[in-house]
């Protein structure tokens, strides 16, 4: 029977272990046992802030509640149009340099595959900031919808 996993978003067999199981019950054991931080507190105290709400909402609806990095059928992309466990990412984190916490051209929306992708280090800084410049520009859903018109399939209705 097939599941998502709940440690790297994808789709496999639910007889199969994830790799990334061990990886993040490591994880887990280390921040209970205060070998690691969780987060940052000043950057967790501002994710609980009105600003960084209204930040949220204001890339998110930029970004027209899609995955930039599914939508530019980035590596790992099961759903060009991916609306599902969104969150918005910071591509300087807040712990280097707190004064781009609220900077829109710092944010980007990704699902949860990607934005594992983006705070390892797969996804690099410079093309997660040439997405949100196309996103500003509205190019990349011009693209997406190209790309989609010439591979022959329908269009849907958020394009």
């Amino acid at each position: 029977m097939l599941k998502t996993c709940v440690y790297c978003g994808r789709i496999h067999d639910a007889s199969i272990n994830c790799p990334d199981k061990a990886r993040a019950l490591k994880k887990q054991e280390e921040i209970k046992s205060g070998r690691r931080r969780n987060r940052d507190d000043k950057a967790d105290r501002y994710r609980h802030t009105g600003e960084w709400k209204h930040t949220r909402e204001h890339v998110l609806h930029r970004d027209r509640r899609l995955c930039l990095c599914c939508l530019a059928g980035l590596e790992g992309t099961q759903t060009q149009f991916e609306t599902r466990a969104l969150s918005v990412h910071h591509i300087v984190p807040l712990n280097e340099d707190y004064s781009l916490r609220s900077d829109e051209e710092n944010l980007i929306t990704v699902c949860a595959y990607h934005h594992e992708a983006c705070e390892g280090g797969a996804i690099g800084r410079d093309v997660q900031r040439e997405l949100v410049e196309k996103s500003i520009e509205g190019t990349l859903m011009r693209e997406c919808v190209n790309r989609t018109a010439n591979a022959g399939a329908k269009i849907s209705p958020r394009c």
